[in-house]
């Protein structure tokens, strides 16, 4: 008996049920990874792709694309995600005196 001919295996959610839709998320995935990449610096411009790519994954899921063509857009929100934490933590915290203002 082979893995997936197990009846307890559900392997459909895995796979897109139209691959052709399938390959155009996983495309617009590495897209969003290379854009991303592109502008690590620009805490704007990655803000702005994570919410787009937090839409495609929606609407991905939304059209029953499978997990397996969604994870290069999956890839591309942590890619953003991770870079905008890494732009946050790496400014100086601003001690308290310099935000209180003087008369």
């Amino acid at each position: 008996m082979r893995y997936r001919d197990a009846d307890h295996v559900d392997t459909g959610s895995f796979y897109a049920r139209c691959p052709q839709l399938g390959r155009v998320y996983r495309m617009l995935g590495y897209g969003g990874v290379a854009f991303a990449w592109y502008h690590i610096n620009d805490n704007g411009m990655l803000a702005r792709l994570l919410v787009l790519m937090v839409v495609v994954w929606l609407v991905a899921w939304y059209r029953v694309v499978g997990a397996l063509w969604r994870s290069s857009v999956v890839a591309a929100i942590l890619l953003c995600a991770v870079a905008l934490t890494a732009h946050q933590l790496a400014q100086p915290a601003q001690p308290a005196s310099a935000l209180v203002v003087s008369p």
